[in-house]
């Protein structure tokens, strides 16, 4: 019987070394990867509306200066006006039905869970209203420290004023035997990220105004949250109408059996107009991300990363399956030429 032998040359091991050391030095300085990740969605999501400016004669630099103030300026009007109030509605809500559940199910469990976090929502709540934490300290925590936030904006914003700045960034990084496969990629899913985000965005804000103005006319409560709701889980393609109509029928439901009647029809009614009229009009030249994709994709960042990692969470997603689907086309084309010979 003969023997199978095993030869393993020393180029083949060092690259091994080098990709274990390269793995482990990225574990170590997860944050940092993390901050330029996000600094490069943001470059590359804000980039085509600069371009758009600069064919306006606006000059680069001040197109950049003034989309970042403009986007901080609404971020820090949501923080202090809509997020406290929905807050409030939230935490009023939650205790109203915490308490109708306990009743029919005869137990205190949702009332006792609404409680241990009720101290925390006031707090919360009443610090935005008073003006007590400041907007960076806010966004700092939510991210994880005022250091990762300004060090992010501070990388987008570079990245943005420079044109083309993350391709050169990657130029710069990059071996030359990589360097045109890996920008091309990058092309193909900066557009195809691009075109997503800007129409998730509007998707988002009209079916959050749309449920505001729905639930507002029928008279339902906390109009306010529900619609925060609505355009959050937006994100999450049809999901968003689907699991705020559900809470805005349970509301309707403990004041009047035709109030919960008239919200279930009228969120069917904004439901089919979201997946026949809206997403097609909107999303016709976005990629197309799959819900399980992105729910997949969501759950994977905030495990990974928490919260950070929830925002670079889908536009990973899209590297990845543009990275598959390339990978898919290169057997393909070797198949053919296969075949041909």
């Amino acid at each position: 019987m003969e023997r199978s032998r095993l030869e393993i040359s020393w180029g083949s091991l060092w690259r091994v070394v080098a990709m274990a050391a390269l793995i482990a030095l990225v574990v170590a300085a997860r944050e940092t990867v993390i901050i330029l990740l996000l600094a490069i969605l943001i470059s590359s999501a804000l980039d085509p509306l600069v371009e758009k400016l600069e064919k306006w004669h606006i000059p680069r630099i001040l197109g950049t200066l003034a989309i970042f103030l403009i986007g901080l300026l609404v971020l820090a009007l949501i923080m202090y006006t809509i997020v406290p109030l929905s807050i409030i509605e939230f935490k009023n809500l939650f205790a109203n039905l915490g308490g109708a559940i306990g009743q029919i199910f005869g137990s205190s469990a949702p009332g006792a869970v609404i409680n241990s976090i009720t101290p925390q929502l006031n707090s919360f709540a009443d610090s935005l209203l008073a003006g007590n934490a400041s907007f960076i300290d806010i966004l700092g925590n939510i991210l994880g420290g005022v250091v990762f936030l300004v060090v992010t904006v501070v990388l987008s914003f570079y990245l943005t004023v420079t044109r083309d700045g993350v391709g050169k960034f990657l130029r710069a990084i990059l071996p030359r035997e990589l360097e045109d496969k890996v920008l091309a990629m990058f092309y193909r899913s900066k557009r195809k990220i691009s075109r997503w985000l800007n129409g998730q965005l509007v998707l988002c804000f009209l079916m959050a105004v749309g449920v505001f103005l729905g639930v507002l006319f029928l008279g339902i409560k906390y109009a306010l949250m529900l619609a925060v709701f609505a355009g959050v889980f937006e994100i999450i393609p049809m999901v968003g109408p689907i699991f705020a109509g559900a809470l805005a029928v349970a509301v309707a439901l403990d004041q009047s059996t035709g109030l919960a009647l008239s919200a279930l029809i009228f969120f069917v009614i904004l439901h089919q107009l979201e997946a026949h009229v809206l997403v097609p009009l909107v999303m016709r030249r976005s990629v197309d991300v799959h819900p399980v994709l992105v729910i997949t994709a969501i759950l994977i960042g905030d495990q990974v990363a928490g919260i950070p990692g929830m925002f670079l969470a889908v536009p990973v997603a899209v590297v990845f399956q543009e990275v598959v689907d390339e990978w898919v086309a290169k057997k393909d084309r070797e198949r053919s030429e296969t075949v041909e010979v």
